[in-house]
């Protein structure tokens, strides 16, 4: 009796160790399947980050973030579920990466330099960027600049007012500017990274302040102040409309107590290329010189590639050509309304032609032209014709300010082409003269083209 009691209870044990087995096991495979779901769960949120990160989104999942700042721009980290996401937008290195949470900033340490001017005025960092789903250029005092994708590159807030600031507009400088359309014109940003930015103080009023900054907006730092900028250049687009551009992509023309210079900026800093001490600074596209009016009236060329300045003259430099290594001064003086004496000047400042009473002498490799009274000439650069001259059936003084110019002057490829309209009407004809241009050789004459001008 006691032996088969005994059975029974080991029998009874045993199966209450089975069971107990059983529900470990079955625990056991629960946790596995949970931690087998978390594992599959986290690889598929980083597969899934690892796409929105290439698509250049932010993680599904962010704790935090921060943005740290270096005097060549900024790195922005994003922190995830043992990620990060982290952008670089600096001089030194632009890129984006996806990398363990643990891991460091790249290029930490480089291109440490001086403060920014502490004169300039703190700008407002933290401020609330409004909504702006239609990319508007300002909404409630804020700025925002786009790229040519509109993909927004930063925004700034108005910090000499409430709401007076703007991208700044190229700057009119005077009668000498040679092309006063370049005024009013937006400029551009630079490298899409730096901006000109006006604010004003009591704008519209008597007491109005106006302040131009130099804003980079990978640092979002202002770089620098000045009184104005302006473009250097303007092209003709095909469709006739005007393109404006700096002197290349970092040089521009600025002006700072009351005189024009020239700046460049590079690395989140500017150099400053020509003085503060002009009254004007024009840029010549095709030579790339600089063409100045200096405090004492005097005008000078300048070549930033030699450093070199022509010797001042008192004449009014309207451009510059080289001719076998040697810049040659075309300047002229005002006579009477609508007249001019025009000279030619080597770089020593020494006039080596004078013509009076001329319209736009013009010079070109190997030959000049000029217009006076009803005739063209063609001049050598000692003065001497060099081809027939060509009369004009539009008189010059009759011919100011119409649609219809008396003549012009074209280059096509290797041939000189002058063209004489007959009349001032819209459509009219015109004699057309085709010259070969290194030997002036008159090539053809075509009489009585029908024209129209636009």
């Amino acid at each position: 009796m006691f032996n088969s009691s005994g059975s029974m209870y080991e029998e009874i044990e045993q199966n209450r160790l089975k069971k107990q087995r059983k529900k470990k096991l079955l625990i056991r495979r629960i946790i596995a399947i949970v931690l087998l779901l978390i594992l599959l769960s986290y690889l598929g949120i980083l597969l899934n980050d690892i796409r929105r990160f290439h698509k250049g989104d932010l993680p599904l999942i962010t704790i935090s973030s921060n943005t740290k700042e270096y005097d060549d721009g900024r790195v922005e980290t994003y922190y995830s579920l043992g990620w990060i996401f982290r952008y670089y937008y600096r001089e030194t290195i632009n890129t984006q990466e996806i990398a363990p949470f643990w891991s460091s900033i790249k290029a930490d340490s480089e291109l440490k330099r001086e403060s920014y001017d502490p004169n300039l005025p703190e700008i407002e960092k933290n401020y609330k960027v409004p909504s702006n789903t239609n990319k508007r250029d300002k909404v409630n005092g804020v700025l925002f600049f786009y790229d040519d994708n509109e993909k927004l590159l930063g925004t700034y807030k108005c910090i000499l007012s409430e709401k007076d600031c703007e991208v700044t507009k190229s700057a009119y400088v005077d009668e000498y500017d040679k092309d006063v359309r370049k005024s009013d014109v937006q400029m551009a940003y630079i490298d899409n990274r730096y901006v000109f930015i006006t604010e004003y103080k009591s704008k519209s009023t008597s007491v109005e302040e106006k302040t131009v900054f130099l804003y980079d907006m990978f640092a979002k730092h202002l770089i620098a102040q000045y009184q104005d900028v302006r473009y250097a250049t303007t092209m003709e687009k095909e469709d006739d409309s005007q393109t404006y551009g700096l002197i290349d992509t970092t040089r521009f023309i600025a002006k700072k107590d009351n005189y024009w210079g020239v700046e460049e900026v590079s690395k989140s800093k500017t150099n400053n290329l020509v003085n503060f001490e002009y009254n004007i600074v024009n840029f010549e596209e095709e030579t790339k010189l600089y063409i100045l009016l200096n405090k004492q009236n005097k005008w000078v060329v300048y070549n930033p590639n030699t450093q070199v300045y022509t010797s001042p003259i008192d004449k009014t430099i309207e451009s510059v050509h080289y001719k076998n290594g040697k810049a040659y001064i075309v300047a002229y003086e005002e006579v009477r309304f609508n007249e001019k004496n025009y000279y030619l000047f080597d770089e020593d400042g020494i006039n080596v032609l004078y013509k009076e009473n001329v319209d736009n002498l013009v010079a070109y490799d190997d030959f000049l032209i000029y217009a006076k009274g009803d005739t063209i000439y063609i001049i050598n650069y000692d003065g001497q014709e060099a081809t027939e001259s060509i009369k004009l059936y539009i008189n010059l003084d009759e011919a100011y300010n119409r649609r219809v110019k008396p003549y012009s002057v074209e280059i096509i490829d290797k041939t000189l082409v002058i063209s004489t309209p007959k009349d001032q009407e819209r459509t009219h004809f015109t004699d057309i003269y085709y010259y070969n241009l290194e030997t002036l050789e008159l090539i053809k004459t075509r009489q009585n083209v029908k024209e129209t001008s636009y």
